[in-house]
């Protein structure tokens, strides 16, 4: 029995890394095996590039190292043969690619959205429509090296990190790191509510580069600031100022080993190539090599609202609740994926774009918290826990799916959308300060999974959404100004309106 798989395209290291470089991961990779193996779990390490392993598992090997298809089917397989509890992919997207989704926001300006959403899903490779993958099933994280990089070592002292990571008492990580906007105040005292019981928040402005990297020895951090692509800093906002809350220096140089992060930031996990930044790391990977056991980010744009919680605020919630209650970094990435899908409106194409963007870098095993009631305590004398794993994993395999069959989700663009409709939302975004020219509105049918599909059909009931998107450019902001984008989500029955939720680009 197999527990956890490490999935590589050997061909594609080589071909990065060289020969050399090959045979470094492949020690490194060892040194995690047998570190699993005292940890009691039986990790295998496979290469969808070779030919003859692939025949084991009943699957083309990979011939071409950019086809994310032809890696969902490879990695499929395996899962198909073993069933693992975990499923690590080594390197970044340069050897085992991110899926490139369609955005179902198109006017967001995001061309795409990089995604490892569906190497979580049962779902077979079909089209690039998100919301195909959304029965989220399986434990899946990224061991990401730098990518554009010719030498292994930071993928390398990754997978070290990985090896030696030990667990530790829940109460060392509710000490913890939130930084916010100060536009976003409310929304981020909010969310940190929620997951530590604290309000306590670093606003930028005051508060930022350099000083900032004094601040972060807490191991578990909250982080909800602007972010840009190919960017390695992060933003405040006050007003129409944009000043630096946070760069990659200051993480290598303030961050702690064994933190958690959640970045709500548009493209706060987009593994750029440093060459494109010159030179610097993206934020995400300068955590990681600092000794993070986890970073949960976006890859594209990213939204929520200026003062309550949703879209990015649930989902960064979650996964840190979750890893709190003793989960590991992976089950928590994977409950919070089917916690958002069970609990939000994912006919909303905002919702689905989260659900999409958002991915886990970090070996998806590592448990941070340990929980040490007495009562846990009591039944770590008797408890399997290889195979509570295993149990957890069929409840958490059906519950995915059931999620996924309970939701509806944004379908086919509506070419000419009823003109009574289209008025009334016209008039509620013109209402709310949004410009709402013909140009900015997309309307969408919404299709559903099988449950709801079946109960939209019972009931006659013919659903629509609405989507407003504003661009505005703040003159002061950072740059040549802060792109501002501000969405409207307005849900229809029978073209009525029953339901208006209002986004800020993060």
């Amino acid at each position: 029995m197999v527990d956890k798989i490490l999935v590589t395209n050997a061909a594609a290291l080589k071909a990065k890394y060289a020969n050399r470089g090959l045979r470094t991961i492949q020690a490194a990779v060892r040194e995690l095996v047998a570190a699993d193996k005292a940890r009691g779990l039986a990790t295998r390490f496979v290469d969808i590039s070779d030919h003859a392993t692939m025949r084991r598992y009943k699957a083309p090997a990979v011939s071409n190292p950019k086809s994310a298809r032809q890696s969902k089917d490879a990695i499929d397989a395996i899962y198909r043969a073993m069933k693992p509890d975990y499923i690590v992919l080594v390197d970044g997207p340069d050897v085992i690619p991110h899926f490139a989704l369609n955005n179902p926001v198109p006017k967001d300006k995001d061309v795409e959205v990089p995604s490892d959403l569906p190497y979580a899903s049962d779902s077979p490779y079909s089209t690039r429509d998100a919301a195909r993958y959304a029965a989220v099933t399986r434990v899946v994280g990224r061991i990401p090296g730098i990518s554009g990089a010719s030498e292994p070592s930071h993928l390398v002292k990754l997978i070290r990190t990985a090896a030696n990571f030990k667990s530790r008492r829940r109460a060392d990580y509710l000490r913890y790191f939130a930084m916010s906007a100060s536009v976003w105040s409310k929304s981020t005292e909010l969310s940190v509510d929620n997951i530590f019981g604290n309000k306590a928040v670093r606003i930028c402005p005051p508060s930022g580069t350099p000083g900032v990297r004094r601040m972060l020895s807490p191991l578990s951090q909250f982080i909800n600031c602007h972010g840009g692509e190919v960017d390695p800093q992060f933003y405040g906002q006050s007003g129409q100022r944009y000043p630096v809350s946070m760069t990659s220096d200051d993480v290598a140089k303030g961050a702690p080993r064994n933190a958690i992060v959640a970045a709500e930031c548009c493209f706060g996990a987009q593994l750029f190539d440093p060459s494109l930044a010159m030179g610097k790391w993206p934020i995400s990977n300068a955590y990681l090599a600092a000794g993070a056991a986890g970073f949960f980010g976006s890859s594209t744009t990213a939204y929520g609202p200026a003062d309550g919680n949703s879209g990015a605020d649930l989902i960064t919630q979650y996964f840190l609740i979750n890893v709190l209650a003793g989960a590991s970094i992976g089950r928590a990435c994977l409950q919070a994926r089917q916690k958002f899908v069970s609990g939000q409106k994912m006919e909303d194409p905002v919702n689905m774009k989260t659900l999409a963007q958002f991915l886990l870098l970090g070996d998806p095993s590592l448990q941070p918290c340990l929980i040490e009631t007495p009562d846990a305590r009591a039944a770590s004398k008797v408890i399997d826990y290889a195979a509570a794993r295993r149990t957890r994993r069929v409840a958490l395999s059906a519950a995915g799916k059931a999620a996924a069959d309970s939701s509806g989700f944004p379908g086919k663009k509506i070419v000419r959308p009823p003109k009574v409709l289209h008025n009334l939302v016209r008039s509620v975004a013109r209402r709310r300060g949004f410009r709402a020219r013909t140009d900015d509105i997309d309307s969408f049918h919404i299709v559903g999974g099988a449950q709801y599909g079946n109960e939209m059909k019972a009931r006659g009931v013919e659903q629509k959404v609405v989507v407003v998107t504003d661009h505005r450019k703040d003159g002061a902001g950072r740059r040549n100004g802060a792109p501002l984008i501000r969405i409207l989500v307005a849900h229809a029955q029978d073209n009525r309106l029953i339901h208006v939720a209002e986004y800020v680009r993060r």
